[in-house]
């Protein structure tokens, strides 16, 4: 595995897809992994136990990546979930940008399963709900319950982006006909054709799913 995240997986593609796309992965709701996000994020709320800062406070974990998630990447090689080098990584609490999720309530019910108290300084579960999810009252009732139950299961924080990727496709290409086209972009929202391109692409990246 260090090899293959040393050459960036040239020549070892068909592993890259694997990893990428059918290794277990954290928000399928199997406890093996979830069991390992967990125990990761005890170890970095343990490591910060006891440590204050200048002004005599102390720090918190947290999950949170603000814009770092694509300025960090940029330097960082090849990970072993078949990540290639310089690729972004996945926006604040969220799963990974290339993983097959069985549905959003397999996404929460996993990303309740860590002790989120301990790391309650910010980070949000990014998830991204197709259009149609608000096109009525009873999608909207859905949403709305999805929501509560993220709560109910222990989660903190929750950021909904209402998408359509071929929407976004298109006002990248023709910006002038979706000035009013708003994102949730990590700790605020924006105007989409006024981001960065690489904030475009990641947000289109981004799962789009239905409840």
């Amino acid at each position: 595995m260090v090899e293959l995240c040393r050459s960036n997986f040239k020549g070892h593609e068909d592993i890259q897809n694997m990893l990428r796309y059918e290794a277990p992965k954290f928000g399928n709701d199997d406890d093996a992994v979830d069991e390992l996000a967990a125990m990761l994020l005890n170890w970095f709320a343990d490591e910060l136990e006891g440590h204050h800062n200048d002004h005599g406070g102390i720090f918190r974990a947290g999950t949170g990546s603000a814009m770092y998630y694509v300025w960090d990447s940029r330097d960082m090689g090849a990970t072993p979930d078949g990540r290639r080098e310089s690729e972004e990584l996945a926006c604040n609490y969220s799963p990974s940008l290339f993983m097959r999720a069985d549905g959003p309530v397999s996404i929460i019910k996993s990303f309740t399963k860590p002790d989120l108290y301990r790391v309650c300084n910010g980070g949000p579960l990014t998830i991204e709900l197709t259009d149609t999810m608000f096109h009525n009252e009873d999608s909207v009732r859905k949403v709305a319950m999805f929501v509560k139950s993220y709560i109910d299961l222990g989660g903190h924080q929750m950021q909904i982006n209402s998408v359509n990727r071929e929407k976004m496709l298109d006002a990248k290409k023709h910006p002038e006909n979706y000035r009013n086209l708003i994102v949730r972009v990590w700790g605020w929202s924006g105007y989409f054709v006024e981001l960065d391109e690489c904030y475009q692409d990641h947000i289109i990246k981004r799962m789009e799913l239905a409840i």
